[in-house]
């Protein structure tokens, strides 16, 4: 049973704290309305917390926790995990809630302001970590389809860019150089749709 719970979440979730302190990203999940299941029972979930869901357009949606609904399972055969109830931001009982993704880079942690406005001055450019970890996901299915020297050269950032993400205090800087590397290696790959595809949704994030 423990595995067919897994196997019912297809869908990948960012827990962000009502702080906007981005807690996790690539959780597995299963958004339905009104409520997200989650087999990660150590996952710190409050309520007033925000789970995002990247849609393939690239879209976010935001959905705030109202009980984090944690279940002990049974018997062994559930595995513990959470049945969160949760609202769209911009559910109609609420003001749309408009996620400002900028990446603070004097604070301890990476922060995603959530209906609030950002009056820092930023020169360099910002680098959203869920827009990294949305674009890893979609590049991933596509990588077998590239010369296989561009795939083991295009390994090395990604694989740099997860664990960044994964520390749950990404430097824009990193992040910043780790698409650098993914673009010029794309460009060195001329004539390969894919590497051309990857080439052309790393570009503007890089603001070119």
């Amino acid at each position: 049973m423990g595995l067919s719970l897994v196997s019912m979440l297809n869908d990948l979730v960012t827990l962000v704290k009502k702080d906007g302190t981005v807690q996790k990203e690539g959780i597995k999940a299963q958004v339905s309305t009104g409520l997200i299941i989650t087999s990660d029972a150590n996952l710190p979930i409050e309520p007033g917390d925000h789970f995002i869901r990247i849609q393939p357009s690239g879209l976010a949606e935001d959905y705030i926790v109202i009980d984090p609904g944690f279940m002990s399972g049974g018997r062994g055969l559930i595995p513990p995990h959470f049945q969160s109830k949760v609202r769209r931001s911009d559910a109609p009982v609420a003001p749309p809630s408009t996620i400002i993704n900028n990446i603070h880079n004097h604070g301890p942690n990476s922060r995603v302001n959530i209906n609030s406005v950002d009056n820092s001055t930023n020169t360099s450019i910002s680098i959203q970590p869920l827009e990294v970890a949305s674009l890893i996901e979609k590049i991933k299915p596509h990588l077998s389809s590239l010369p296989e020297d561009t795939r083991t050269k295009m390994a090395v950032p990604i694989e740099l860019l997860e664990t960044e993400i994964r520390s749950g205090k990404p430097s824009s800087s990193v992040l910043t150089e780790g698409l650098k590397s993914m673009k010029v290696i794309s460009e060195g790959a001329a004539g390969n749709l894919v590497a051309a595809g990857i080439g052309a949704m790393i570009g503007p994030m890089l603001g070119g």
